[in-house]
């Protein structure tokens, strides 16, 4: 049953082309068609017949979604009555035929196997150029089928295949041909068997149970598809309805991807100057730390000069200090000053008059050459150059008391 599409037939015409409007006024209409289209039978005729009865919906496209309507909601005694009614009041409308098809189909329907025959009958001759007269003869056949005129039906259903290839109905057909051909198969054994009277009844009861179980099976087996395939539709659509979803989580995070990639270069490019950066402090640390080396290298070697020079003069100091105290008492009539031991002391040491014993031999002072030495105007501030200092301080002060001591025995 072609339901949606003769509904779309119907709600375009209806629309475009009836002679009344679907207003506030008309709700009762509207809301039936929305239900036909809903396939909610039950809805679709309360309404329906409830519009069917207000006088702006007396016309042909109303009655003919009612009886549709009561096609697929199995009401076939409401067909039979409205359509009759409908072709009594609008026997010039375009769907005349339809509803004629349908009210056989009724019919049939019903189990009103002999008037299925007649209305189809009457179907076939009067519409023999329309498109649902293979469908016609094949609801014919089937009702002679059902009441085992299987001759006249193998007739029909082989005008069928035979005239009609491209109907529908041609794959059913074959099917009813394949099934009548086994039947006359069955038929000639069952002749056979007439012979035998009692097993000949037995074997034909038993055989028509085995038709009446395989087509109640028959049935049941269309309806099973049916219910599988509605089952594996809904599915589908849920499926499809979950695809979109994860389709939209993917957009969603392939927009977060680009934000974060974009984040992320412009960190690289942060991170980039800064490198450039670091690399230009590094290499100016590391001349840095190259001059400090070359002056710590000058530094230790102005270092260890001064060391030397305060070593030599610590030596000088001790051989003096020794060579006073070693000395006998000597006349000091003839000491020089302290301005001329200065003098003398800084004067080469082969310019010096070597003396007697008895004479006083002038004595360096210490003091003056620890404070003209080298080491207080050249070498850094070292902790060993201090301490060498400090003990030819001593050592000088030593020299001067000894020489103090002299000139007061003298």
């Amino acid at each position: 049953m072609k339901n949606k599409s003769f509904f779309t037939v119907i709600l375009l015409f209806v629309l475009g082309l009836a002679p009344f409007r679907l207003s506030a006024d008309n709700s009762l209409l509207v809301q039936g068609l929305e239900a036909y289209r809903q396939e909610d039978w039950s809805t679709a005729l309360f309404f329906l017949r409830k519009a069917s009865t207000l006088p702006e919906n007396l016309n042909a496209e109303t009655w003919y979604v009612l009886i549709m309507s009561e096609i697929f909601a199995g009401d076939y005694e409401s067909v039979e009555t409205d359509g009759a009614y409908f072709l009594k009041m609008f026997p010039n409308s375009p769907y005349m035929i339809n509803v004629e098809y349908q009210m056989a189909r009724a019919w049939f329907n019903r189990g009103e196997y002999q008037k299925a025959i007649d209305s189809f009958g009457a179907f076939c001759s009067k519409y023999s150029d329309s498109s649902l007269l293979s469908s016609g003869l094949f609801w014919m056949a089937e009702s002679l089928y059902q009441t085992f005129n299987f001759e006249q039906a193998s007739t029909i259903f082989e005008r069928i295949v035979t005239e009609f290839p491209s109907s529908p109905k041609v794959i059913e057909a074959a099917f009813r041909l394949d099934l009548l051909g086994q039947r006359e198969r069955e038929e000639k054994l069952l002749y056979l068997l007439r012979v035998t009277g009692e097993e000949y009844l037995a074997a034909k009861e038993e055989y028509e149970k085995l038709i009446k179980q395989y087509q109640s099976e028959e049935a049941a087996t269309l309806r099973k598809n049916i219910r599988e395939l509605n089952s594996q539709v809904e599915e589908l659509e849920i499926q499809l309805e979950d695809e979109k979803k994860k389709s939209a989580q993917l957009s969603s995070r392939l927009l977060d991807m680009i934000s974060q990639y974009e984040q992320l270069q412009s960190v690289a490019e942060e991170s980039a100057r800064a490198a450039e950066k670091s690399a230009l402090a590094v290499e100016q640390a590391e001349a840095e730390i190259k001059a400090a080396n070359a002056a710590r290298a000058q530094a230790d070697a102005e270092a260890a000069a001064a060391n030397a020079q305060a070593a030599a003069a610590n030596a000088a100091a001790d051989a003096a200090i020794k060579a006073a105290e070693t000395r006998p008492l000597v006349i000091y009539q003839n000491l020089p000053s302290e301005q001329q031991s200065s003098e003398q002391a800084s004067e080469p040491a082969a310019t010096q008059t070597p003396v007697e014993e008895d004479v006083s031999v002038p004595v360096q002072a210490p003091a003056p050459v620890v404070e003209n030495t080298p080491v207080q105007q050249t070498a850094p501030k070292t902790p060993d150059a201090d301490e060498e200092l400090n003990k030819l301080k001593e050592k000088a002060q030593r020299l001067q008391n000894i020489l103090d001591a002299r000139n007061i025995g003298k």
